[in-house]
C-alpha cells in the first residue's frame, strides 16, 4: 500500500512571487484576433478581473487577468473556439509580447461558462528585470516591501498574447497597450486591501511582511489532511488563501477562496483549519520596527504526483 505522500503532492506557492521565463511562442505567424469592445475590470468580494472579448460575434474569445491580493503577479486565462484545438496531450506556450513574459503550460481541459475550452496560467506580463550577479540583498528597514502590484510602465510595450502548440494552433489576442488597463487593476487591488479593513497608506510603511515560522508543519498537515475519497479518486483542487494578521501575531481572519475545486473535494478538510490551529506566525513590522496589522496570502495547490502545475 502506498503512502499518502507519495500519491500526493501539495504545491503552496506564495502570490507575492514571480515566475520569469523566456520561451518563445514565435513557431509561425499565429492568426491574429481583434479586440471587440473595450477593456472591463470587476472588483469582487475576494478578486479583482480585468477583461477583455476578441474575435467576432459569432465566435467570441475571452481574456481575463486575475489577482485574489497584491501580488507582482496575476492569473491569466484565455477561452474561446481557438482553445478547443489545442490537444490535451501536449505541451504549449503562452508569450506577452513583444518582449514580455512568457512560458510553457499544459492544457488540462477545463472549460469557462458559455466560452467552453479555457488555458491559463500565473505571469508576470512585463518581463521581470534580471538580478545582477553580486547584487545586494533588499534592506527590507530602509525598502518597505510597498503593496506588490504589476509593472503597468514596463507593460506599456506589450500589445499582444501568444498561444502556440506545435502541430495542433496558434493564435494570438490583440491587447493593445497594457500600461492602462494594469493601472487599473492596481488600483482595483489597493480598494480591495481596504475593503479588507487594512489602511492601504499603513501597508505601505510596512518593512517586513508577517513571516509563517513553521510553514513546512503547516503544509504537511494539509497535506495529510486531504480527503481519503478525493485522494482516491485522485481529485485536485487550487485555491487562494488569505490570512488577516493582527499585531500580536494572531489569525484574525481567514479566508478560503477557491479558484478551481475538484469533484469530491470535502471542503470539511478546510486548510484556514489548519492554519489557525498550528501556523506559527510573526507579526508585520513597519520601518521603525513597531508591530502592524497585515495579511498573509498565499496559494494552495493539490495536484497528484506526475500532475505538479
Amino acid at each position: 500500500m502506498l503512502g499518502r505522500k507519495s500519491l500526493l503532492s501539495l504545491v503552496i506557492i506564495a502570490l507575492l512571487a514571480g515566475f520569469p521565463s523566456g520561451i518563445s511562442a514565435k513557431e509561425r505567424e499565429p492568426e491574429l484576433l481583434m479586440p471587440l469592445g473595450p477593456w472591463q475590470l470587476d472588483m469582487g468580494e475576494h478578486r479583482c478581473r480585468l477583461a477583455r472579448l476578441f474575435g467576432s460575434d459569432e465566435e467570441k474569445t475571452i481574456f481575463m487577468l486575475d489577482q485574489w491580493g497584491p501580488s507582482s503577479s496575476a492569473q491569466w486565462a484565455v477561452a474561446g473556439p481557438q482553445v478547443r484545438d489545442i490537444k490535451k496531450t501536449g505541451r504549449a506556450t503562452f508569450e506577452f509580447g513583444p518582449g514580455g513574459d512568457g512560458e510553457e503550460f499544459r492544457y488540462t481541459g477545463a472549460t469557462l461558462d458559455n466560452y467552453g475550452a479555457v488555458i491559463g496560467g500565473t505571469t508576470t506580463v512585463a518581463a521581470t528585470p534580471e538580478v545582477e550577479e553580486g547584487a545586494e540583498e533588499r534592506d527590507w528597514n530602509t525598502d518597505p516591501r510597498e503593496i506588490p502590484a504589476l509593472d503597468a510602465e514596463a507593460a506599456d510595450s506589450i500589445d499582444r498574447l501568444a498561444i502556440d502548440q506545435r502541430g495542433s494552433t496558434s493564435f494570438a489576442l490583440r491587447l493593445g497597450s497594457l500600461q492602462k488597463p494594469i493601472q487599473a487593476l492596481n488600483l482595483c487591488i489597493e480598494n480591495l486591501v481596504e475593503s479588507w479593513g487594512f489602511d492601504v497608506e499603513e501597508q505601505r510603511a510596512v518593512a517586513i511582511p508577517p513571516k509563517i515560522t513553521n510553514l513546512d508543519v503547516v503544509a504537511n498537515r494539509i497535506m495529510r489532511e486531504y480527503p481519503a475519497e478525493a485522494l482516491r479518486k485522485g481529485a485536485q483542487a487550487d485555491f487562494h488563501l488569505r490570512v488577516n494578521v493582527g499585531d500580536d501575531g494572531r489569525i484574525e481572519d481567514c479566508t478560503l477562496l477557491n479558484q478551481t475545486l475538484a469533484k469530491d473535494f470535502d471542503m470539511k478538510r478546510h486548510p484556514c483549519t489548519v492554519f489557525q490551529s498550528h501556523a506559527k506566525i510573526e507579526p508585520a513590522l513597519t520601518i521603525s520596527g513597531n508591530p502592524v496589522r497585515s495579511f498573509y496570502t498565499t496559494r494552495i495547490v493539490y495536484r497528484m504526483n506526475g500532475n505538479a502545475p
